[in-house]
Formats: structure tokens, sequence, C-alpha cells
């Protein structure tokens, strides 16, 4: 379904109304769009044609171009300016860069809808594990495979979910004969991406089959380990596969530029002629392209895990969010500490840090104002989703006992008390006891259900189950709620071990860039600055100082300032 919102949309819109002239719309495009890509165009989910999609790709092409050209003109303004002549090496990088960065950026874009196809396949293998957990919870309670397939369809909001309901839209229109040739040809088509999901599929069609309830539960339950497994080993081999990426990140993002930064006095003393704008080409535009083109294959390649809550607008801590007048605060501070740089122009190291101040204060103050009230949603979420396996063991042994929902619900938010779930638990028997509504809208009731504002789709769908278990009976109930804190005491420990395995290599490179990376850079400023002062006062007969002196834009000649802002 096309999304008008997304920026490729957006992007698409733009270029059909002002550049249409780029190019025509005709069916001779077709040609250069395999089969595969349209396969992969329809997945992505953007209903837009191939025309299209080339049209924004040479209008962003053509509008890197003219910025690298006015960058370009900038360049060779502030040489002449100066009586000088541009150096060969600096036209070079010039050149490569203004032809080079176009091109990347028109198949960037051109390749899009085939990135987002492959995102799509990557993070549905990594939405298994909550698939499973669904499907098996409600097979727990009923054994009935198509009601258990429109249940997850209905409560999951993964990626996979889509192929799901896809599934069951040619289960109605009788695409495939019954609901088994269904889950069939779903796990086989998934299989080819994850043989785990195929297996635990298999498994839980085959368990409906059983003849007797305890083997039916070991079926299950096996489905749910090998889904759980899984992804697992999925995400452990590819952190393993990361130790050799991260090493060239660490070598190509790090290593080579500190060590480059570290040789430029040396270059000074034995006269070659680096100047400022090769340093700024090379940092700031060719090294961030390669990182950048590097890092996003191999986050391609990464399989998610557990997707982020969605949270609406609709939430109490947002209603007050205005990101528009954020944006003009965050503006304001940052001009208003860059302002005595901008006007003064003082010269020496500590001003430069004004303007720096101002960008890194206007990009804090804009995040920590817009994504703080998101970010408290979702610790709060994750606190819940934490406390809620506790509170379901308590919960379905007050149910054995054959005590009433309510009751039960007050019991484990008084047992509970000072958590966030206690909270939500109260306010359910609140719900009941009070307004006397029944367990369905005391939860889920769109003004007064104690859900309302809680968007983890793991706790809604558990308590959509156990209202469901209610119905069929207490002690059915108690026995799959304490079933379903396993299963989420085990979703829990997945992630734990996925966290832990992937921050073991982030770490290192964080602590790099956050720490040494400036400090050898301040060193290096420190040791360029005494070198320029040796050859101001070797200027009378050193053959060093002659070739150096030759442009006033060498890094030897250069205002410590400007060397700090590249």
């Amino acid at each position: 379904m096309e999304d008008e919102n997304h920026w490729f949309i957006k992007g698409i819109y733009f270029a059909k109304r002002y550049f249409k002239w780029l190019s025509k719309d005709n069916d001779r495009w077709r040609r250069y769009f395999s089969e595969e890509y349209t396969e992969d165009l329809e997945i992505s989910g953007l209903n837009i044609k191939p025309f299209e999609i080339i049209l924004f790709s040479y209008m962003i092409s053509l509008l890197v171009f003219i910025g690298f050209i006015i960058i370009d003109l900038f360049i060779i303004f502030i040489y002449y300016s100066q009586g000088l002549q541009l150096d060969i090496i600096t036209f070079i990088l010039m050149f490569l860069v203004t032809l080079l960065i176009p091109f990347i950026a028109m198949n960037l874009i051109a390749v899009y809808p085939r990135t987002i196809a492959r995102y799509t396949r990557i993070h549905s293998i990594g939405d298994i594990p909550e698939i499973l957990s669904y499907l098996v919870m409600y097979l727990k309670l009923v054994p009935n495979l198509e009601n258990s397939i429109k249940f997850t369809a209905k409560e999951s909001s993964t990626t996979l979910t889509r192929a799901l309901r896809k599934m069951i839209w040619d289960m109605e229109i009788r695409v495939y004969h019954g609901v088994n040739d269904a889950i069939t040809h779903f796990a086989n088509k998934w299989g080819k991406h994850s043989d785990h999901l195929k297996r635990a599929l298999h498994l839980i069609r085959s368990s409906i089959d059983e003849p007797e309830e305890a083997q039916r539960i070991i079926t299950l339950n096996k489905a749910l380990d090998v889904g759980l497994d899984g992804t697992r080993d999925l995400m452990n081999e590819f952190a393993s596969k990361l130790h050799q990426p991260t090493l060239i990140i660490y070598s190509i993002g790090v290593m080579i530029p500190l060590s480059l930064i570290a040789m430029l006095p040396a270059t000074a003393l034995i006269g070659m002629n680096i100047t400022i704008f090769q340093i700024f080409i090379l940092y700031d535009i060719i090294l961030p392209v390669i990182l950048y083109l590097y890092m996003r294959s191999i986050l391609l390649s990464r399989p998610a895990t557990f997707n982020p809550p969605i949270i609406s607008k609709e939430h109490p801590y947002l209603k007050n969010m205005n990101k528009h007048r954020s944006q003009i605060i965050a503006v304001i501070l940052g001009l208003a500490i860059t302002i005595p740089y901008i006007l003064f122009g003082i010269p020496g190291i500590p001003m430069v840090f004004f303007p720096i101040w101002g960008l890194t204060i206007a990009i804090t103050y804009y995040t920590i104002s817009v994504y703080r009230p998101y970010k408290k949603i979702r610790d709060d979420i994750r606190s819940m989703e934490e406390e809620f396996t506790d509170a379901l063991y308590i919960l379905g042994k007050r149910i054995s006992e054959e005590k009433s929902p309510e009751e039960s619900f007050i019991y484990t938010a008084e047992t509970m008390r000072g958590s966030k779930i206690a909270e939500i638990f109260n306010r359910i028997g609140y719900n009941l006891t009070a307004l006397h509504t029944n367990l369905h809208d005391a939860l889920f009731h769109p003004e007064y259900g104690s859900l309302k504002y809680v968007y983890s789709s793991r706790i809604r769908a558990i308590m959509h189950l156990f209202i469901e278990g209610i119905k069929k009976s207490h002690k059915s109930a108690s026995i799959s709620i304490i079933k379903l804190a396993d299963h989420l005491k085990e979703l829990q420990e997945v992630e734990k071990r996925i966290k832990e395995t992937l921050g073991s290599l982030t770490a290192t490179l964080r602590s790099t860039a956050a720490f040494f990376a400036p400090l050898i850079a301040g060193v290096t400023l420190a040791i360029t600055k005494v070198v320029t002062l040796l050859i101001n006062r070797l200027n009378n007969n050193s053959i060093v100082a002659k070739s150096s002196m030759f442009n006033v834009f060498s890094i030897e000649n250069i205002q410590p300032e400007y060397f700090i802002l590249v």
C-alpha cells in the first residue's frame, strides 16, 4: 500500500512536479527493469512506476551535481582571491567527487525499492519469535489453526504479519484448499529464507492432529523452541560475521583518519603541500561516503529481532508536543550562541568553538524536547513487559484458586505495588468493580480501558488470550497464563543475549570515537602549531620553509580554528 508520507513517495511527487522534463513517461524504461526488480518493487509496498524511479534518481543526481559544482566554484574563488593557482591534487579530488557522488546518489535512489524489499525480508525473519508466540499461545487455549492465524494477524504489527494477512485473504478467495494447504504453502515460501520458521510451522500444523492434549502441548512447545533457537542462532551467526566488518569500519572510520591527522605535522617538515581543502574533501566527503556505503551493506543483512512499539500521538505525554516550536527554539538557541563568532569574528581557537557549540546545543535541544517523551514511553513499556512475566504468574495462580478476575487483578496489583504493571492491573480491577464493565471493556475500551495507552503488542495480545481463556474455563485460563509467562521469559532471555552479543561489538568503536579521536586530534593540532612556529623561525634560509610558504592554504599556514572546523 502506498504511504503518502514516505520520503521516497514525496520525492517522486516533487520530481514529477518540477523535473518532469528530465525523462519522458514511456514503456521503454520497463525493459531496464528485470522481473526480479519488479517483484521486489511489489514487496516494497511502494505503489510507483519504473519511470517515476528513473525520474527521481535523475533529479537527485542533478541536484547533488549542482551542489558540488557550487562547492567547487567556492573553492576556486577562494584560491584566486588570494592570487593562487589551484593545485593539481585538489583539482583531481574536486573532479572525482563532483562526478562520482552524483552517480552514487543516482544508483542509491534507483535501487531503493530493492533495498526496502531486502530489508522487509530480513526483518520478517526477525519477526518469527513474536509470530510463533501468538500462534502457540492461542492454540494452547483453543486448538483451531485458522482462528489462531487470524488472531496473530490481528494482534501483531510486524512486517511478517503483512504476508500472513495476504495468506488469510487468499484463503478467503479460495486460492488454497483449506488452512492446511495455506500454512504449508506459507511455510515453504518463507522456508527459503528461514528454515527454522518452516520447521516450526510444520510442527504447529501437526499439533492439531495430536489425539492427546499433553502431546499437543509438547508439540507446540517444541515449535516455539525451534523458532526461538533459530532466531538466537541467526543473530549469533550475524554477530560472529561482524568481527571482520567491524575491524574494517574501525580502520577506515577511526584509525586511518587519526593516523593521517597525526602525520600532518610531519608532511609540513618534509615539504609536502597538503592543503586544508584536500583534508576537507577527504574527511568530510570521501570518507563519510565510503563508510556509509559499507555500513549500509552490513546493516541490510542484519536480522531484526524485536520491533519497538509504535506509539500513537494521542498519548498524554505527546499531546502538548510541538515539533515546529522546538525547531524554532533550537535554531534561536544555536544562533544566539554562534552570534559572537559571526558578528565579531575574533580570531583564536576558543572563539571557533562557539559555532560548534551552537550547532551541538541546537541539535541537542531539539532531540531531547521531541524524543525524550517517546523514550520515556518506551522505557515504561519495556519496564511493564519485564514486570508482566511475574504478574502473569501471580494472576494465573490466583485464577487457579477459582478467584474472580477482578479480585485476581486487584490482588496482583497489591502484590506488585510500586511497579508500572501494578498501575495497569489496579485500573483493570477498578473498571471491573466500580464501573461494573465486562473484562474486555475493562482492558480495551477506547475511552476508559486500562490498556488505552499501553502500546505493547505483547501485553495486549496476551490479555486478549486471557479473555478467550476465561470464556473457556478458569482452570484452562490459569494454566495457559502461567505457560505464557514461561514463553515471555524465554523471549526476554533471547532479547538479552542478542543485545549483549551486539553490544560488545560496538563498545570499542563508541569509546574510541568519543574519547580517543578528539584527544589525538587536539594533540595533533598543538603539534601543527609548534611546527608552524618552527617553520616561521627558519623561513630565512630553509628550503622547507620556502616550499611550504608557497600556498597560504597549506596545513602549516592555515589558522588552527579552520582546521578545527574541518
